[in-house]
């Protein structure tokens, strides 16, 4: 069922539901989001982690994880093993990552690289993760330290090195690596900090860098959201995220599981998709009546440039196969 042109098949599939309004989805979802963990070892001032209550940070139990990889199995093409905390935390990232791998369905994983050394580090390469992705807003330590409360830049910066060096040694062309950087103001010295930060990276393999604009996780974090422009948003055409308790939410940006459409240690996760919470949003959505549903309304993502529908900064990523 894998394979790139089933992806595209499966892509188009899901797109045409999407600009029909389909209120119920024939395809499988394409992607999903599945958090290890929902902990976090920094305190970062642009993430909600640190406003997330005691009871909402934990990881995920082995058997929830497995039933959700069997079943994801053949019919989802991507899963990100992440959301809203620091994977590796998880005690037995290693085996999850490795089973999903194993399962054939391209696997991803985001990091804030602290704890990207070592024994992980080692398991990250032999688990057959395809896609690393690090977390790294600002290209010198004062930049970097204000953004990344909690993280060490001479520490983080040996540590992606690390890593690249030791891919190379073993001959491995993944986990593909990718640094991601937030979008910031480039007065001064800051463009040529950036270009000879990521040049280090680059002469030891990096293979790519993603510049992202900030977002306001669903209305959480204070943005300016145009009233006069609305697109349906094409998350719940196309993906479910899934926290460490098994609730399931229709979109990454629900940080606080306000959208709740079920729970995947009760439900499967096809009968989640279409499940009528799931068609409640996507009906609200086709009739841009979003004001009830709390992550939707004061979300900037559903305001901002699209083409066909879809976000701008995100095709290129979907058509290649990088997201997120």
């Amino acid at each position: 069922m894998t394979g790139k042109l089933n992806y595209y098949r499966r892509l188009f599939a899901l797109y045409r539901s999407y600009r029909r309004r389909d209120i119920v989805v024939p395809a499988p979802p394409l992607r999903l989001w599945v958090e290890l963990s929902s902990r976090c070892n920094l305190r970062c001032p642009f993430c909600p982690n640190q406003d997330l209550p005691a009871e909402a940070k934990g990881d995920m139990a082995w058997p929830l994880f497995k039933g959700i990889i069997d079943q994801a199995r053949g019919s989802v093409f991507e899963i990100n093993l992440h959301h809203r905390g620091e994977s590796l935390l998880h005690p037995e990232a290693g085996r999850f990552i490795g089973y999903a791998a194993s399962q054939g369905v391209s696997s991803k994983l985001h990091t804030n690289g602290t704890l990207l050394q070592g024994k992980i580090s080692e398991v990250l390469l032999d688990s057959g993760l395809q896609r690393l992705s690090i977390s790294f807003d600002g290209a010198d330590a004062v930049l970097y330290e204000k953004n990344r409360l909690g993280a060490n830049f001479a520490q983080v910066t040996e540590n992606i090195s690390d890593f690249l060096r030791q891919r190379r040694r073993s001959g491995r062309k993944t986990p593909r690596l990718a640094i991601e950087m937030m979008r910031v103001s480039q007065a001064g010295n800051a463009k040529k900090n950036q270009k000879e930060f990521v040049g280090r990276f680059k002469k030891l393999g990096l293979d790519e860098l993603v510049l992202k604009d900030a977002h306001n996780w669903a209305g959480h974090l204070p943005g300016t959201v145009p009233p006069d422009k609305f697109f349906a948003c094409t998350f719940p055409w196309n993906a479910l995220a899934i926290f460490f308790d098994g609730t399931v939410a229709p979109c990454a940006q629900d940080f606080f599981g306000h959208g709740s459409l079920g729970n995947a240690a009760a439900t499967p996760l096809l009968e989640i998709w279409n499940g009528p919470p799931m068609q409640k949003l996507r009906q609200a959505h086709a009739e841009g009546r979003i004001a009830g549903f709390q992550a939707c309304s004061g979300c900037d993502r559903v305001r901002r440039r699209t083409l066909g529908g879809i976000p701008l900064e995100y095709m290129k990523r979907m058509i290649f196969r990088r997201m997120p």
